[in-house]
């Protein structure tokens, strides 16, 4: 990130500007120098702090019985993964709802079809992955309930887990109750 630059306004009076001369001579500029051509230099690449790369950890699956660190990495990770889920749901709703306050209540539906599914699919994921597993819970119960449904999914595989066409009805069925309510005049 650039550093602020100091700025003063020139030409007001002549002994303040000699006198700032002289103490940004003195003072400022060795530091500038010495930020700019050594500092920089052995600084290197600058890196998003946003694409943090996290050294793998093991995940519950792969550690063994008796090792508590082991557990403690991949809990910590699977909370970390939780946070980062909840935001990513965050971002999706906040786009959604500009979009759909952009195009009205009437036309939601089909110009923000995108934003809309992308939110539908990352709750339906969140859900299968978080939900129905109380306040207290560990990477433990994420991993039960997640052998739990693949146990589910294999019993039963013409079970729609997705939802979609549930939400498609209800999204039908509300555009034409929307149709029906009277618009008031302008």
């Amino acid at each position: 990130m650039p550093e602020p630059k100091h700025e003063h306004i020139y030409g007001v009076n002549k002994w303040q500007d000699f006198s700032r001369r002289v103490f940004d001579y003195m003072y400022f500029y060795p530091v500038e120098w010495f930020h700019d051509n050594v500092v920089e230099r052995l600084r290197g690449p600058s890196y998003p702090y946003y694409h943090r790369k996290f050294n793998p950890v093991k995940t519950i699956d792969e550690c063994e019985i008796d090792d508590k660190v082991c557990f403690y990495e991949a809990n910590q990770a699977y909370e970390r993964d939780k946070r980062i889920d909840t935001i990513i749901i965050d971002i999706l709703f906040t786009r959604a709802a500009r979009c759909s306050i952009y195009e009205g209540k009437l036309d939601a539906d089909t110009t923000c079809r995108k934003e809309l599914d992308d939110l539908f699919q990352a709750r339906c994921n969140y859900y299968q992955k978080y939900g129905e597993m109380g306040v207290p819970h560990s990477v433990i119960d994420a991993y039960m309930k997640q052998k739990h449904h693949m146990v589910y999914m294999r019993r039963h595989p013409d079970y729609d887990f997705s939802g979609v066409d549930d939400q498609r009805k209800f999204e039908a069925e509300r555009r034409a109750n929307m149709k029906k309510i009277r618009q008031p005049l302008h």
